[in-house]
């Protein structure tokens, strides 16, 4: 229930988004390694699900290593192997879809980013029932990924079908979810006060199928509180989550990271793609990524946030590190606290439908695209 809780929280917040399970850990395979076992895997024509695994591993390291553009070609060559074994391996094939959007996603290529979302979901959708979790999992990437977009409508379509399926399939917890995740897009399009009506009917529900739901709507609460100086909901939320005793820290509260905004996008926007001389990119988004490192106390407070290595200029660095900096996490029982360690990609997406070029160009709306990279021990295990 925490993991999913956190993917929410990460998902909603002020922090870049991050899609539930679908977290790149670092395996500490070196590169040479993970490379020579999927050359081995393919030269002796070894089953599309070791393929699938071999080209993963390698993925995740040259990804880990910054090598993102390797790492997409590693994905994308896997699936073109292999997707036509979506029927047999249904979750291997999805997994792989899922790992090539996330590196697109980094690499502001925003077509492939949306269509291997897109196929996973449709992986997952056509092998299993529509109540199965695995799909309702998918559901909410998917809506998660057009709400990435700014198509608001058609990511509240799908929460509230994946609420529905999840409802129906007895699994209050990803209907709680789909709940929180529809409320919030409010808030994303500015309307504070329906975010904030909508998350109080769901804080109102107490009963144990909605608990989760509960915990989630109560953290966005604070947050929006937090937003305006009010603290009381915040400390009133710590004291509920102490009581969760829970050794992983849970986001609570993020400072928004400001990005200059300079085209409408999504459901809102107006018009053709613009003009090349009105969009032209004012950055370079090229191989420019920070890891940052910190320290979560047990008090829930961040403390000694650094960037441990990058690629690129660091500019766009500072309003992150304030952010991070200035998180609020709920206590842990870790005695010392826990040290995370995240991605973080300075991107911004491809436009292909620009007024004027048939070549495709940057958009100049500046993105940090996150991941993160902290391998928790599994639960119970200490």
């Amino acid at each position: 229930m925490m993991t999913l809780l956190v993917s929410l929280l990460l998902a909603t917040g002020g922090a870049p988004p991050a899609e539930p399970e679908q977290t790149i850990v670092v395996t500490g395979t070196p590169l040479r390694d993970s490379e020579r076992a999927l050359r081995e895997c393919l030269a002796r024509k070894c089953p599309p699900n070791e393929d699938i695994n071999a080209s993963l591993g390698h993925a995740e390291n040259l990804f880990v290593a910054g090598k993102y553009r390797e790492a997409r070609a590693v994905t994308a060559a896997s699936i073109g192997r292999n997707r036509r074994y979506a029927r047999t391996y249904p979750v291997d094939v999805s997994d792989l879809f899922r790992a090539n959007s996330r590196i697109a996603a980094h690499l502001g290529e925003s077509k492939d980013y949306q269509v291997s979302v897109t196929e996973m979901h449709r992986t997952l959708d056509g092998a299993f029932a529509k109540t199965d979790p695995r799909v309702i999992d998918a559901d909410l990437e998917w809506a998660d990924m057009y709400a990435s977009f700014g198509r608001l409508d058609r990511a509240r379509q799908v929460f509230e079908d994946a609420e529905k399926k999840a409802a129906a399939g007895g699994r209050p917890d990803l209907a709680g979810i789909a709940r929180v995740r529809a409320a919030w897009l409010y808030q994303i399009s500015g309307d504070t006060w329906l975010a904030r009506q909508a998350l109080t009917r769901i804080a109102a529900d107490r009963s144990p199928q909605g608990r989760l739901g509960r915990l989630s709507a109560l953290v966005l609460l604070a947050r929006l509180d937090r937003m305006e100086g009010k603290l009381d909901s915040s400390n009133a939320l710590v004291d509920e989550m102490r009581g969760m005793r829970s050794k992983q820290p849970v986001l609570l509260f993020a400072p928004k990271i400001e990005m200059t905004q300079r085209l409408q996008e999504g459901d809102d926007a107006e018009g053709d793609g613009g003009s090349t001389t009105r969009l032209m990119p004012t950055d370079n988004f090229d191989d420019r990524w920070a890891d940052v490192g910190f320290w979560v106390t047990p008090e829930g407070k961040v403390s000694d946030p650094e960037i441990l290595r990058s690629r690129g200029a660091l500019n766009w660095t500072k309003p992150l590190l304030r952010s991070v900096a200035g998180r609020i996490y709920s206590p842990t029982s870790e005695e010392g606290g826990t040290y995370r360690v995240e991605r973080y990609s300075y991107t911004s997406r491809w436009m292909h439908d620009v007024t004027g070029t048939r070549l495709r160009q940057r958009s100049p709306n500046a993105r940090i695209e996150y991941v993160d990279l902290t391998a928790d021990p599994p639960a119970g295990s200490r």
